[in-house]
């Protein structure tokens, strides 16, 4: 048993798994976590002894058959946590820590906004808001500039100079020929002019931005964006029970989104996650999905700002195991001369190689402008068009009411 290293072991992409070539048969250790493992072993004369299961064991479980001789340590690593915290310190030791483990939401990224939607997105709904109520305001004060003007005096003419004016429309002049204006009228209008001329660059500079990219509703990205969208989360059963007994992690507010998966199931969606779901995902394995999706206009997936822990992970080793000192200073030699980062490279093209990830490849539809594009225009024409007539009938039931209130005056008076 001593000059054997005996270890649990289930596919893990991207830290540990077996890549086979199919040319030549060989077989190849990858991710950093085995081959850190198989360097150590080749370099001080041990045997690496690799037990297949199905799906690993839950952390305490593990620890247990450590403890009792049944492996020497885990290729897989677990979390470290404080003696205090820890019931099976008394029973297990831990090689030098490997990496800073913390666990993070991936979620799903939302569909591209609407083209339909381009028209309306580049000013928000209080600049939309102030526009629509500076018409009325901008109205009401072209009363006064133009004061002593019989024809300036109608608001409701004055309501569409406004719109004019503030959305820097051509159709701003005014049908009243002022050989001298006053002062007055020259700086309330050249201040329109300006803010007119700055409304509407902003508006056409975001257009044509947006145009050249496609723009994306605002992701899931905090705890309260998570429990509001009712998104389902995958979380290996091993690592929940792991949160779970975590006095720092309180996961309770998810616990309704949480489907639990076993290892191996775990491992076989990540290969092509659903959009459907959200994942419960390490920091290395988001780098390795992220590369995945690197060249896409439109991303799959987005890495949220809800973490768990942050724990250091190590290898378990048994309390009086011989190569602990050796194990210790192989892995701080492993992380300070770049073979970790190496391996993590490696491990992402011979996943490549053995189909389990790809490089996704661009189909973001590059189309010309049809009907749709433009259905803000129809969406304004078709509610338009029953309003316009509303205000037409009420207009002529008051002009006739008008008409016969006049007719029974003259009436009267002859």
């Amino acid at each position: 048993m001593q000059d054997n290293i005996y270890t649990p072991f289930s596919s893990e992409i991207p830290l540990a798994f077996i890549y086979t070539d199919e040319v030549t048969g060989e077989t190849l250790y990858c991710g950093p976590y085995l081959r850190s493992l198989e360097t150590f072993a080749e370099r001080f004369d041990y045997k690496l002894q690799l037990e297949h299961v199905e799906n690993m064991t839950k952390k305490s479980l593990l620890l247990q058959q450590i403890a009792q001789g049944e492996y020497n340590t885990s290729v897989h690593g677990v979390g470290i946590r404080s003696t205090l915290e820890d019931p099976t310190s008394s029973i297990t030791a831990y090689s030098y820590p490997i990496e800073v483990t913390k666990y993070c939401v991936m979620v799903p990224l939302a569909p591209e906004l609407p083209k339909w939607m381009y028209m309306v997105w580049p000013l928000g709904k209080y600049v939309w808001a102030t526009l629509f109520l500076a018409i009325f305001y901008v109205a009401l004060l072209l009363r006064y500039v133009h004061h002593g003007e019989a024809a300036s005096r109608s608001y409701t003419r004055n309501l569409l100079h406004a719109m004019g004016i503030i959305m820097y429309s051509p159709n701003m002049n005014m049908p009243v020929q002022l050989y001298q204006p006053p002062f007055r009228m020259l700086i309330f209008y050249t201040l329109l002019y300006t803010q007119g001329f700055i409304l509407s660059n902003y508006h056409i500079s975001h257009m044509t931005s947006f145009d050249m990219k496609p723009v994306f509703v605002k992701p899931i990205d905090t705890w309260s964006d998570l429990i509001e969208s009712r998104v389902r989360i995958i979380i290996p059963d091993t690592l929940l029970e792991e949160l779970r007994t975590l006095p720092v992690v309180n996961i309770s507010s998810l616990d309704a989104q949480f489907e639990p998966r076993e290892f191996h199931d775990f491992q076989q969606l990540m290969v092509n996650p659903s959009r459907e779901y959200a994942y419960v995902v390490t920091q290395n394995a988001w780098d390795f999905w992220n590369r995945q999706q690197s060249v896409l206009i439109q991303p799959y997936f987005h890495m949220s700002r809800v973490c768990f822990g942050g724990l250091f992970n190590a290898f378990p080793l048994q309390r009086d195991a011989p190569f602990a000192d050796q194990l210790d200073r192989t892995m701080l030699y492993i992380r300070e001369s770049g073979l970790w980062d190496y391996w993590e490279d490696m491990a992402f093209v011979f996943a490549l190689r053995a189909n389990l990830a790809k490089i996704f490849l661009d189909t973001y539809p590059v189309e010309p402008l049809n009907l749709e594009f433009f259905s803000t225009a129809w969406i304004v024409i078709i509610g338009g068009l029953p309003l316009c007539s509303v205000v037409y009938c009420l207009e002529h039931l008051w002009s006739r009411w008008m008409d016969g209130q006049s007719n029974s005056c003259l009436q009267q008076e002859v």
